[in-house]
């Protein structure tokens, strides 16, 4: 990521983990010390009562007093460290941390804790060798796998980032933040392979085929081609060329280019299921439905999930007068997407064929409600934008 954006992520994961050992620390210190005390020893109490109110100075000068009786105290400098970060005194706060560390190596979450702090000063490298100790006796902490795998992927050990986030995710499969690190992290890992794959390979089939699939990516299909074709002069038998090529021609509705190319990638490999979408949709267009089945039936075998090759799979059908069949194939898609308008539009038709006037009338009524909803929609945005624009002017004024 561009430095300022990772430095203001860097900044925000401190402050959450920082705010969370905060807290943490200030109700065990209140607990500890609410029994009764005397004014020198009711010091840390008072602190943490600071410290939740989040008057960090107050909270700082009341541990620093309490340290003068009992200048070793563990939990104290821990809790002094802690708001020392809160202030962002980084570097105070290592110099504390590390007095403890001295005495006790593995003192609880102080390791982390340290880490935390060496991460905000970009000191990744330390970051990752105190995570690796915290984590050496709490192996399963969140926190500190997280924040070790952000200071790797910092460091450039992104394949080692990338390792420790999928365990994490394995553990916590909706953690966003760490969904997002992972989309960062493999698109940062992929990026540097294609320039190391440059770098050493300047002009190899393989790279005209990454240059091919950016330039699909950003619909530039005529480059596209053009890079696939260099692929097939370089190696006619390059791994998925065919249906790479076939995609990008039907991406760019060239239909005759597009089925050729999607035959020669399902003559490779019968079973290629992408493909056999592809083509099946050609095919369902110019009204060959009984090609197209059975591509279709591979299909939603392989992507139960997928509702368009269900409703191409209901219009072949219909177009057979299987209907019966095309009715359990819409309304299978439809059960993936209730809002799916054109499959309701398709009901709509094929109930009307039945005799079945109700059905029929019923599914009119919802493609029609979704249509007047989509438009609504459509003006709602209209609407938004310019005021947007002139409240964003007005500001700029």
């Amino acid at each position: 990521m561009p430095g300022e954006r990772q430095s203001n992520l860097r900044r925000l994961v401190c402050t959450l983990i920082a705010a969370h050992l905060l807290l943490g620390i200030a109700m065990f210190a209140t607990a500890a010390w609410a029994k009764p005390q005397t004014t020198t020893d009711s010091l840390p109490s008072q602190a943490a009562e600071l410290q939740k109110a989040r008057d960090f100075a107050g909270a700082e000068k009341l541990y620093r007093q309490a340290l003068v009786d009992a200048p070793d105290d563990p939990e104290i400098l821990k809790a002094l460290a802690v708001v020392c970060q809160a202030e962002g005194k980084y570097a105070e706060s290592i110099e504390i941390f590390q007095s403890i560390l001295k005495r006790a190596p593995l003192y609880p979450g102080v390791n982390g804790l340290v880490g935390t702090s060496y991460y905000a000063l970009n000191d990744f490298e330390k970051t990752i060798d105190a995570m690796q100790k915290e984590l050496a006796s709490n192996p399963k902490d969140p926190q500190a796998r997280h924040l070790l795998a952000l200071a790797q992927s910092s460091s450039g050990h992104l394949f080692e980032a990338i390792q420790e986030l999928e365990g994490l995710l394995a553990d916590y499969p909706d953690d966003a933040p760490v969904l997002y690190q992972l989309v960062v992290d493999y698109r940062a890992a992929a990026q540097k392979s294609g320039e190391k794959l440059a770098k050493r390979y300047p002009d190899s089939e393989y790279l005209h085929a990454i240059n091919a699939e950016v330039y699909e990516d950003s619909e530039r299909f005529d480059d596209a081609i053009r890079e696939f074709k260099e692929v097939l002069r370089k190696d006619p038998k390059f791994p998925g060329l065919h249906f790479a090529l076939g995609q990008v021609y039907w991406r760019k509705n060239d239909i005759q280019n597009a089925q050729d190319q999607l035959r020669l990638a399902l003559r490779e490999e019968p079973n290629h299921a992408l493909a056999g979408y592809y083509l099946a949709d050609i095919l369902t267009n110019q009204k060959n439905y009984r090609e197209a089945i059975p591509l279709l039936q591979m299909v939603t075998a392989a992507y139960p999930e997928l509702k368009e090759a269900y409703f191409l799979l209901g219009k072949c059908y219909a177009g057979t007068g299987e209907d019966q069949r095309a009715l359990e194939a819409f309304n299978k898609a439809l059960q993936l997407n209730p809002n799916y308008k054109e499959a309701h539009y398709q009901l709509y038709g094929l109930y009307a064929h039945l005799g079945d006037k109700k059905n029929s009338a019923a599914q009119l009524r919802i493609f029609e409600e979704l249509i007047k909803k989509g438009q609504e929609e459509d003006e709602f945005r209209l609407r938004e934008t310019p005021q947007k624009q002139t409240k964003a002017g007005s500001q700029d004024d």
